[in-house]
């Protein structure tokens, strides 16, 4: 059965890397238990192959050429995983391969390290292999290694970090202790071992047998003592012929699938570009009426998908995204209504002294905005910005939750898991309870999510914020809504975060003072109303093409696996 067989037989379609992954390895599941191709009677039983082994081996030993092979155990029959032809034989790992030793380099040599392997091709990148004068060799450098050899490293084995060895060094090429070396014998094919290494049997084996947290690996031992199923030598050539023609079609179908989304993503570039060249809010609302009108044929991914996401919010936020109102009252009397409330709250005590913020110079502009809309400063805008509390906080499930770094994600959205609590009758209470659209924003974490804002929406239970995150409070007349947006928008990102990010060993910082800096494009008070609106329903259409396109996809690749476990269980 070939591979187009297979996969129209069971109705699947390959359409993302971990299918593909899967038939990979549903080759390999077939070849190491005598599936993938037909038995000759006429072949030498594996039996006998593993006699001439025996008498090879001791050969070797006692004219020097390996070290003292170790003594195994009979393989069990409670260990099989899996039934195999009767002309293959089981064995240990051990019993097929020699122990060359470890050398002391003695003149410059070529090093094979892990990091030499490119474990996406399971082949040695010969351009990370270094050659090193003896004196500066380092300390693992003592596996010796020869043309045809598999090497496997057995720290982090998981990694995959497996190739077989081609003799084209510039020096004698010498390996890491970190490799178990595999010098197969006669009548074993080099290359169905290095495939036995990478099928689901073996990596299972590998992973029950690892040990060590740091740097797990597994030992010399445990590696000697896997199980490996033999098929005769002449059957090998066959398995090792047909997983090359196999995997060579799955290439093409990688190449087909990766050239589809290459064109996919020109064309989402261009949709994009369309749509940013809009002259104003009409032409744009037409182009994203296309969009949706065409989102199956322009997006299959949930990646192009978030990107779409993205760039909805960076239309938004330039005032692109809905035509603007000549009715409406400019946002320049936004600012001078609100600058009085902020004055009027000041003087009743409601809130600190407002600080002076300079005004947005025309040279500072990042990008246009319409005629009626003001760039303003962040802290125009809040009554208040103001560090949560520092206070310790604890794991027992009483007391009022705090919300801390983690409850923000990268997409500014908030979660309420794995909180923390402090006591009610901590100094920072009441003042720092969260109210209903109180603004959250994350002023330190990894460089990727401070400046990550979220929108506290009122709960059945009253909540503070830990002192690594800032909570300000909006005036009257600002939607929150809308600023959140901004503040998760690509724009602001590049040109209002990332610029004044403070980087201190694993953490990156933004402080108070900048965030209160941070420019706004304003809108009118009801133009932010019909932005914050029009971005929720394209979020809906994506969200619903992407929940649609999920579950597409993870139909498939359930497909994909039951093929694998159908195959592999009853063929």
């Amino acid at each position: 059965m070939t591979l187009t067989d297979l996969l129209e037989e069971f109705n699947v379609v390959i359409d993302t890397p971990q299918g593909l992954t899967e038939l990979r390895s549903l080759i390999l599941g077939l070849a190491v238990r005598g599936k993938l191709v037909s038995q000759d009677p006429n072949d030498e039983p594996a039996s006998e192959l593993l006699r001439k082994i025996e008498d090879e081996k001791q050969r070797l030993y006692m004219e020097g050429e390996i070290r003292k092979p170790k003594k195994l155990d009979f393989v069990s029959d409670r260990e099989l995983p899996f039934d195999i032809p009767e002309s293959w034989e089981w064995c240990r790992l051990g019993k097929i391969y020699g122990d060359i030793g470890t050398t002391n380099p003695e003149s410059k040599f070529s090093y094979i390290d892990v990091g030499s392997i490119d474990n996406s091709l399971f082949e040695i990148d010969y351009n990370e292999v270094e050659n090193i004068p003896a004196e500066d060799a380092p300390s693992r450098a003592r596996r010796e290694v020869k043309d045809g050899s598999v090497v496997y490293s057995t720290v982090r084995p998981y990694l995959m970090n497996v190739a077989i060895v081609k003799y084209i060094f510039d020096f004698k090429p010498i390996a890491s202790t970190a490799f178990e070396v595999i010098n197969v014998f006669e009548g074993i094919l080099n290359k169905y071992v290095y495939r036995y290494l990478l099928s689901d049997p073996f990596l299972d084996y590998v992973n029950f047998k690892m040990v060590g947290v740091a740097y797990p690996a597994i030992n010399k031992g445990d590696m000697q003592s896997a199980i490996i199923s033999i098929p005769p030598t002449a059957e090998q050539h066959r398995i090792v012929q047909r997983i090359e023609t196999l995997f060579a079609e799955v290439d093409e179908l990688e190449e087909k699938l990766n050239l589809q989304t290459k064109l996919d993503e020109k064309l989402q570039l261009a949709v994009n570009a369309e749509v940013q060249k809009a002259p104003d809010a009409d032409a744009s609302k037409t182009a994203w009426r296309f969009i949706s009108t065409n989102f199956d044929t322009l997006y299959h991914t949930p990646e192009a998908i978030d990107n779409l996401k993205k760039n909805i919010l960076n239309e938004a936020v330039r005032g692109r995204l809905v035509p603007q109102d000549p009715n409406d009252e400019p946002a320049s009397e936004l600012l001078k209504k609100i600058e009085f409330e902020k004055q009027r709250l000041y003087d009743e005590g409601e809130i600190r002294k407002p600080k002076d913020l300079p005004p947005v110079d025309e040279e500072e502009i990042p990008f246009e905005i319409p005629e009626s809309w003001e760039w303003c400063r962040f802290g125009d805008l809040a009554s208040t910005v103001e560090y949560g509390t520092s206070q310790k906080a604890h794991k027992e499930p009483n007391g009022v939750p705090v919300l801390r770094m983690g409850n923000i994600d990268e997409n500014g959205n908030m979660s309420f898991d794995n909180l923390k609590y402090v006591n009610e009758d901590i100094k920072d209470l009441p003042r720092l309870y969260l109210k209903n659209d109180d603004l959250v924003f994350n002023r330190t974490n990894s460089y990727e999510l401070v400046g990550k804002m979220g929108l506290f929406k009122e709960r059945n239970e009253k909540f503070t914020l830990a002192s690594y995150l800032i909570r300000s409070t909006l005036l009257t007349d600002i939607f929150p809504e809308y600023i959140h947006h901004y503040f998760n928008s690509h724009h602001c990102r590049v040109n209002e975060i990332e610029p004044e990010i403070t980087k201190q060993t694993n953490q990156a910082n933004f402080n108070g003072t900048k965030l209160q800096n941070v420019r706004v494009p304003l809108s009118a008070k009801e133009e932010q109303h019909r932005v914050v609106q029009r971005i929720e329903e394209l979020f809906a259409i994506c969200d619903r093409f992407k929940a649609q396109l999920e579950q597409r996809q993870a139909v498939n690749e359930r497909l994909v696996k039951g093929l694998v476990g159908e195959v592999l269980e009853g063929s």
